[in-house]
């Protein structure tokens, strides 16, 4: 089992997402493989855990020191991701990473450490980045060049609130298709 706690975008920010989704689809046939969970910033990336209860009572302490966040989406960005077993790709819209948004990544991973041990994730740390997701593999790298290639001309950089946090389950840990969900959402 693995778990990841996110910011849950509103609704401007949401639509944003799906609209990305639709025009990757209709450019490179990427699929809709995001549309299982809400647009979202992660604040960590998935880790394992023993316990869904456990993980979940910390989520709800984690969430009552909250307030709504509002960051600046910025850029297209292509990476390469072989999440799925394969090489392919993964288009996000980068965040601005600012000290709020950073400092909660950092805190996140030391509470979690202090009350359940190691939970390493990818890209903990200085290297993470924030982004927003909208197309994670279904087509091969050069098929995600070719998306990128004209998606990256969007104008996407504006200021969105989030103001729930998520707390995502992956029932497989090696995060198949179909097997993890939004478990949880908790209004900041």
């Amino acid at each position: 089992m693995k778990a990841t706690f996110v910011l849950l975008a509103d609704p401007p920010a949401e639509n944003l997402g799906r609209k990305l989704m639709l025009k990757a689809n209709q450019i490179g046939d990427t699929g809709f493989e995001m549309a299982r969970l809400p647009h979202h910033i992660s604040l960590k990336q998935p880790f394992k855990i023993k316990s869904l209860d456990d993980i979940e009572a910390y989520f709800d302490s984690f969430a009552q020191s909250l307030s709504p966040i509002t960051a600046k989406l910025q850029d297209v960005v292509l990476w390469p991701s072989n999440v799925f077993g394969y090489e392919s790709g993964v288009l996000v819209v980068a965040v601005e990473k600012t000290s709020e948004l950073f400092d909660l990544h950092i805190r996140l991973n030391r509470e979690l450490e202090e009350k359940f041990g190691a939970c390493p994730a990818g890209f903990d740390g200085e290297l993470y980045s924030i982004h927003m997701t909208f197309a994670l593999g279904g087509v091969t790298y050069e098929q995600y060049e070719k998306v990128y290639a004209q998606l990256s001309k969007e104008e996407v950089g504006a200021e969105y609130t989030f103001s729930e946090l998520g707390l995502l389950f992956y029932d497989n840990d090696d995060i198949k298709p179909g097997t993890y969900f939004c478990y949880k959402r908790v209004r900041l």
